[in-house]
């Protein structure tokens, strides 16, 4: 039950994180940014990106370290935190809006943000194992 719990929390708290990073984040791109590239959902890439690298770093963790505890924090991190924290939903909503004239950002939201989501993930992955 404590572990419900506390994945319960955890995704209360990814969840705020991931509303305050995205504002904060957007609204200082598209002060700095103009042109088709103003469109470009920083805030939500950064988001993905840096969760795939935790997540990966979780992971490495836990599958080094097979004691109970160590399970239990990967659950509560993975699935509650960055469960809440990170948003593929919100990462299509962006490329179909950008699908209406901006294919050279769209591009640049898809591939890139995969292309780095999964290097960070290996990275992480295998920083977390040397722990």
């Amino acid at each position: 039950m404590w572990l419900g719990v506390c994945i319960f929390l955890a995704g209360g708290l990814g969840a705020l994180c991931r509303a305050t990073l995205d504002a904060y984040v957007t609204a200082r791109w598209r002060r700095r940014v103009s042109g088709p590239f103003r469109a470009f959902p920083a805030g939500t890439c950064l988001i993905n990106v840096s969760g795939a690298f935790v997540l990966g770093v979780v992971t490495g963790f836990a599958a080094a370290n097979t004691s109970g505890s160590a399970r239990d924090f990967a659950t509560v991190l993975g699935v509650g935190f960055l469960g809440a924290y990170t948003t593929f939903s919100t990462e299509e909503w962006h490329t179909l809006g950008l699908l209406r004239g901006k294919a050279a950002v769209e591009a640049w939201n898809v591939l890139g943000s995969l292309v780095a989501s999964l290097l960070l993930a290996g990275l992480g992955l295998w920083l977390g194992s040397r722990f």
